[in-house]
């Protein structure tokens, strides 16, 4: 299956939506009326917060031993659905607009016998798009931001907090990746440790 396609035929069948902008105040207190003023301030806020400089004395903390044996190979197929049942339903998707739903209802097909190997596509294109490659998509590394208003003055951009949407196909492989760090680390933890530990 080609990947590519399969993000194409979707961001197509779903559309594009957007709601008029609510209008907001630049940081004197004055109006903003025009839409992408209004769009430079939402970006100029978020720019503010989220680009804070590094601490000028960080902590002296020694390093922790970090030589893990990660494995480093191609994800299999196994790993891919693994990681699509760890991700949980009714979130919203990134920019790709592809849902966990979509992803797990081919795992759903197969568990039944209503699917081959072949038709496996959605697991099949996550595995392939990083092999051939050999890079994560760049839809996969891009998050949405998205303001959710709090309570107060909605013109004020201090009024909103920022979410980000990350794609779903790029949590998948996040998961995997995560997943093959778990593993490493638990090998190496005592087993009398009980604290801090995931399952």
């Amino acid at each position: 299956g080609n990947v590519k396609q399969l993000y194409d035929t979707t961001k197509k069948l779903v559309g594009k939506y957007s709601r008029p902008e609510r209008p907001v105040k630049d940081k004197e207190g004055k109006p903003i009326t025009e839409i992408q003023q209004q769009r430079n301030r939402w970006v100029e806020y978020f720019e503010d917060i989220l680009n804070r400089p590094a601490p000028t004395n960080p902590p002296d903390i020694k390093a922790a031993h970090t030589d893990f044996p990660i494995d480093v190979n191609p994800s299999t197929t196994q790993e891919i659905r693994m990681a699509i049942r760890q991700i949980k339903n009714g979130k919203a998707s990134g920019s790709d607009n592809i849902p966990a739903e979509a992803l797990k209802s081919d795992i759903r097909q197969i568990k039944n016998g209503k699917a081959s190997g072949s038709d496996n596509i959605p697991v099949e294109a996550l595995k392939l798009d990083t092999e051939e490659e050999e890079q994560v998509p760049m839809d996969w590394k891009e998050g949405h931001l998205v303001k959710i208003p709090k309570k107060g003055d909605l013109s004020k951009c201090e009024n909103y907090r920022g979410i980000t949407l990350l794609s779903i196909p790029g949590k998948v492989f996040n998961r995997v990746l995560m997943n093959r760090m778990k593993d490493a680390v638990d090998a190496q933890l005592r087993d009398q440790q009980a604290g801090f530990r995931k399952d």
